[in-house]
């Protein structure tokens, strides 16, 4: 299983994240769109094209604001630039079925396809239904289920997500969990790959200090008081989830 750790930008400074990724060398990383070309551009170089996911993000670009379809369509035209000048490879759709409705992220995922000339990610909600899922598995080799890092998924669902799964599984349809960073259950269910910022964000909202258990990711909190050196804790986060990253690669998740 492949997990993509996102948001490396995060929690250190510049000097402390070249030492950082020189020093651990993650094997895959996910960066999003809204971060900025440079930025994105960068993270990708640190792994590789075919170890590099994009992500829209599209949800952060309309956070708290009130976005037009032409203000959408102009932030999706600078995605297809980037893809194109980057020879991005993995990229997720704009899965912003809630604000525009799905016959328009239809549309814009057929537009950022056909002027790459490249699949992308299709991500499938709940609102979707199971009849769409299906129809995603036979149409695309690689796809995501979204809905963990929001709880639009319940932990009651995670069975039927597990089916699910395995469905597209044995139609040789890779799945990747967005934002599925539930540790405790990762062996539980086949996906081909998952992604998590919990690495940084444990860390700055919690004081949590992650290490690798040989087998899976604990951590100890930080006792409230005890003055914290955030980015000594996040860099020390990042070299530990890398080695549960290595870990997993060498394992394939059934």
């Amino acid at each position: 299983m492949r997990i993509y750790l996102a948001t490396s930008t995060s929690g250190v400074k510049k000097e402390q994240r070249k030492e950082m990724i020189k020093c651990c060398r993650p094997l895959y990383l996910l960066e999003t769109f809204y971060s900025g070309e440079k930025c994105c551009a960068m993270v990708q170089n640190d792994v590789g094209t075919d170890n590099f996911l994009l992500d829209s993000g599209a949800f952060s670009y309309m956070n708290g604001k009130s976005i037009t379809e032409k203000q959408m369509e102009e932030y999706i035209e600078k995605y297809i630039c980037h893809i194109k000048k980057y020879n991005v490879r993995y990229f997720f759709e704009m899965d912003v079925d809630c604000i525009f409705g799905l016959e328009k992220v239809e549309i814009w995922r057929k537009k950022i396809e056909n002027q790459t000339g490249i699949k992308s990610i299709p991500v499938w909600h709940k609102s979707r239904g199971i009849d769409y899922f299906k129809r995603m598995v036979d149409e695309y080799d690689y796809i995501a289920i979204g809905g963990f890092a929001n709880g639009d998924i319940k932990k009651t669902e995670y069975t039927l997500i597990n089916k699910m799964v395995k469905y597209a599984n044995a139609r040789g349809t890779k799945v990747h969990g967005l934002g599925f960073t539930q540790m405790k259950h990762i062996y539980d269910y086949p996906f081909y790959s998952v992604d998590s910022s919990t690495w940084c964000t444990g860390v700055v909202r919690g004081g949590y200090l992650y290490y690798f258990d040989g087998k899976i990711m604990k951590y100890d909190i930080i006792k409230n008081g005890k003055k914290l050196n955030l980015s000594i804790m996040a860099m020390r986060s990042f070299s530990e989830w890398v080695k549960f990253q290595k870990y997993l690669n060498t394992r394939r998740v059934v």
